[in-house]
């Protein structure tokens, strides 16, 4: 084991002799050898010097690929127990090995290669529109004497302001951002999500807003002015005073899902109305809503930096990181029988995903250079 320990951590330092390296390579290909089981073990365990460090995974990442390439036709017959360490690395991704990942430096294997990141579209209530991708700090409008200004990635909103108007706020695909807003609530949009809010609260009984995608909230609390979420033009509506709450309503899943955090809700569908304790999650499915606990830290992953899979169907996998690296997924043969276990930086490349999922036997094209056509 330390003598393969070596010779791993010489790998990735890229310090290998040819010999070595030539050892290196038949010792991990090696059929029915105990080798793929170290490199799980190291990885597992962290004892691998330097995979957090995102240079040396990348280092990596980058062998494999090429090694790959140049074996492809053996690693198809004799490489099932690497390709089983390869499966654990991605649904099981709590090693550090993903955690810190930088995007791939080779030829992109699509054209929407990079990750999602910062940026947003602001619609004022004139229909002028702001593209906040590459505007710099510093205030982007003026609106009835107020400043809305951009700081890293998030917008608010400075200056009293009594002639309330809506602006509205949306993420593209590959995009997310965060607001703050006029009452000090903040707002965290995922990627293909949308919120339409008023500039004021001040001239009214209650401060309503309305989405669409997945937002997380945090509440200013005010119990002289109820805070209502109105979700996909009000077919579930979310009555707060002063919470924590994530609302996932993209019109492609089937369910809009309310998660309580902190705090209270009443969420109501149709006739049906319910209250939240921290730790549930409502499930309004047309116009029905079912309660039942969550796991808190997958839903709010997102706004963490990763994607968290538990026990997640394949194309509920597929669905979000379509969202977040600006691809279509479309099915030859049908959806693989897959379900997914553990989390990802949403920092990867998806050439790196791509990889991984082909050495768990998922196979695919690409077409038109942003459409991945899984073909089982």
């Amino acid at each position: 084991m330390s003598d393969f320990k070596d010779l791993f951590n010489r790998y990735i330092d890229g310090h290998l002799s040819k010999d070595e390296r030539a050892q290196f390579f038949e010792e991990m290909n090696a059929e029915g050898g105990e080798v793929p089981g170290m490199i799980e073990e190291l990885l597992w365990s962290g004892s691998v010097k330097g995979l957090a460090d995102p240079d040396r995974e990348e280092i990596l990442f980058q062998q494999i690929m090429a090694k790959d390439r140049a074996s492809r036709r053996m690693i198809r017959i004799r490489r099932m127990s690497w390709a089983a360490v390869a499966a654990s690395i991605l649904l099981v991704c709590s090693t550090v090995l993903f955690y810190h990942s930088k995007p791939a430096k080779t030829e992109s294997i699509v054209l929407h290669d990079m990750p999602g990141k910062k940026g947003a579209v602001l619609m004022l209530a004139n229909g002028q529109t702001i593209s906040l991708d590459t505007l710099g700090n510093g205030a982007v409008a003026q609106q009835n004497g107020q400043a809305i200004v951009l700081n890293n990635g998030s917008l608010t909103y400075e200056g009293a302001n009594t002639n309330a108007v809506y602006n509205t706020l949306s993420t593209a695909r590959g995009r997310e951002f965060q607001l703050v807003l006029p009452d000090g609530s903040k707002v965290w949009l995922n990627a293909a999500s949308s919120i339409r809010y008023p500039t004021s609260f001040n001239s009214s009984k209650e401060r309503r807003v309305e989405v669409t995608g997945e937002v997380y909230f945090e509440i200013a609390k005010n119990e002289n002015q109820p805070f209502i979420v109105s979700v996909n033009g009000g077919a579930s509506q979310i009555k707060v005073l002063g919470t924590s709450f994530n609302i996932n309503a993209y019109t492609d899943e089937k369910i809009i899902r309310t998660t309580l955090t902190a705090g209270a809700v009443v969420v109501s569908a149709g006739t049906q109305e319910v209250r939240l304790e921290p730790g549930q999650q409502a499930r309004s499915i047309q116009q029905h809503i079912q309660v039942a606990n969550a796991d808190v830290a997958q839903v709010t992953a997102w706004k963490e930096g990763l994607f968290s899979f538990k026990d997640m169907p394949f194309d509920e996998v597929m669905r979000q990181l379509s969202r977040w690296y600006n691809i279509d997924v479309a099915y030859e043969d049908g959806i693989p029988d897959i379900n997914f276990e553990g989390e990802l930086g949403r920092d990867v490349s998806l050439s790196k995903i791509l990889f991984f999922l082909e050495k768990v036997g998922v196979h695919y094209r690409i077409e038109k250079g942003k459409t991945i056509v899984i073909t089982k």
